[in-house]
């Protein structure tokens, strides 16, 4: 949008000037500094676009980066449903979709290290021989072209924003102990009290076989894999955050797989350091308040 806004306006052809009446010929041939004005004022308004975009998904999304491995894996969240204003205790869920894009970026990071490498060494190598280097990286491939990562499975935590409903526990061992109900006025005082703010864990799922959606997808450089899935919670706002269990693994050698399928990572030792934990960086689970009509 902001490149869009700051491109210039296409000047009027004489060809077709005498197709368009003289009102669209006059609103068409505009100043120059009307047409840096116009586009200066669109700029503004992608830029606040924008700024509303970032506020709204924000705090619904995450990106996690493995620079070593060459993963990224973007997360983002939307709400899906409301409980019903009817709906109370267990029933009163709100539910939430989330969206989940795992990516291999090692050729992007193989091409940016060699980009980086060529531009330190242009200069001396100019001065020696001008073609010397172009032809070896040419000719000798890379092995980042075999290098794939294997989704095994993941885990996820699922938290929730307060406020948390007190537990009568410590009320009732109080009425055991005491053998009479206690002073309401100081029935507070035992029990344990949470703070409202306080993100709390209410669902742990650990699946570390199980892929995602039943899939167990290899990736190499530039493969994506993408999938949806959802979560209910009970408060209007929450969050997740886990982990994605992986592999690298040879792309020539090693396909993908569905859950049951024969997995060749899946007996490597839990030590085997070609086994890692790529982290999913905390997204928000957000139920926006609703506008009155």
């Amino acid at each position: 949008a902001i490149r869009i806004a700051f491109r210039a306006s296409p000047l009027p052809s004489s060809s077709t000037s005498n197709d368009t009446d003289s009102g669209e010929e006059e609103d068409e041939i505009q100043p120059l500094s009307t047409i840096i004005a116009r586009r200066h004022s669109d700029a503004i308004q992608a830029c606040s676009q924008l700024s509303e975009q970032f506020h709204r998904w924000g705090s619904k999304s995450s990106v996690a980066v493995d620079v070593e491995r060459g993963v990224r894996v973007v997360a983002t969240s939307a709400l899906m449903m409301r409980p019903n204003s009817s709906s109370s205790g267990e029933m009163r869920r709100y539910r939430f979709c989330y969206r989940i894009r795992v990516e291999n970026i090692m050729d992007i990071l193989d091409n940016n290290n060699k980009r980086n490498t060529k531009e330190e060494e242009e200069e001396p190598k100019k001065m020696e021989d001008g073609s010397s280097g172009q032809s070896d990286s040419a000719s000798t491939p890379s092995p980042v072209e075999h290098r794939a990562v294997q989704l095994l499975g993941r885990t996820w935590n699922i938290y929730e924003h307060g406020p948390w409903h007190k537990t009568s526990v410590s009320m009732l061992q109080r009425l055991l102990q005491e053998g009479g109900i206690p002073n309401m006025e100081n029935a507070d005082d035992g029990i344990e009290k949470e703070d409202e703010n306080e993100m709390r864990v209410v669902q742990t799922v650990d699946e570390p076989r199980t892929g995602a959606v039943g899939h167990l997808p290899v990736l190499g450089p530039g493969e994506v894999f993408e999938y949806m899935s959802g979560a209910d919670i009970a408060t209007p706002t929450g969050a997740m955050e886990g982990v994605f269990h992986m592999a690298s693994v040879d792309m020539q050698t090693t396909d993908s797989a569905h859950v049951g399928d024969m997995v060749e990572a899946m007996h490597w030792k839990s030590n085997d350091e070609r086994k890692f934990e790529m982290p999913i960086g905390r997204f928000g689970l957000v139920a926006e308040e609703e506008e009155d009509e």
